[in-house]
């Protein structure tokens, strides 16, 4: 059977060849989306534990130990939960007080509240936390080296997964979706235009998608344990 990127790949367009200035770190900024109201699971995916660490805090540490620029986390039905999970990592808040409308306001409100030269985002849902320092890695060095391209997306298996590395070229039409568009049908259309690069990963947690509790103990049993700082 044919997976969603072997469809898509006989539709995508031939583009003149564009290259990219190298990205640095500091250039990147995460947008942590933290908003939703985890009703299926029953409390705030942020404060999931996954190996003695919060989700939220998981993802932090590695946007820390890359050096990355300050992350941004949307917050949204649990704003005092979100930041308690955080613990004393740096990042800053910002609530959509429109959290209920869906994914694609929250986006945008974090968006918004990146630095306005900002090279590009990496957009991390708080429940696919386990991607670690080398995934994010490989999607920088795609942006980078691959003409063309404005925004990267990991894949184990040929299925698409998170985060996903949106170059600041493309950062305006995720702010223009409308309220009933979604970022996924975009980062479609960046495929078919041939904008957007695969990078084949070996980690699947790049596929995570907790929303239930089912969903946490199966995917909590992959998370290696960490302390601050390892």
């Amino acid at each position: 059977m044919n997976t969603e990127l072997e469809k898509e790949a006989e539709d995508v367009a031939p583009v003149e060849q564009e290259l990219h200035e190298p990205l640095t770190p500091d250039e990147v900024y995460p947008v942590v989306l933290a908003a939703g109201a985890s009703s299926r699971m029953g409390s705030p995916k942020a404060g999931l534990d996954f190996g003695g660490q919060t989700a939220l805090a998981r993802i932090l540490e590695t946007c820390a130990e890359l050096g990355l620029g300050e992350p941004v986390v949307v917050t949204g039905a649990h704003p005092e939960e979100t930041r308690a999970a955080a613990g004393d990592h740096a990042a800053r808040f910002v609530r959509n007080a429109r959290w209920e409308t869906g994914r694609t306001s929250s986006l945008q409100r974090g968006l918004l509240a990146i630095p306005g030269d900002a090279s590009a985002v990496l957009l991390w849902p708080v429940d696919a936390c386990l991607p670690g320092v080398e995934v994010v890695t490989e999607l920088v060095a795609a942006l980078t080296h691959t003409p063309n391209a404005q925004a990267a997306v990991p894949c184990h298996d040929r299925h698409r997964g998170h985060p996903l590395l949106i170059g600041a070229e493309a950062l305006p039409r995720f702010l223009d979706l409308g309220p009933d568009e979604s970022a996924r049908e975009l980062v479609r259309t960046l495929a078919a235009e041939g904008r957007l690069v695969h990078v084949e990963v070996s980690e699947k947690s790049v596929l995570m998608n907790v929303n239930t509790p089912q969903d946490h103990t199966r995917w909590r049993l992959l998370a290696p344990r960490r302390r601050r700082g390892e």
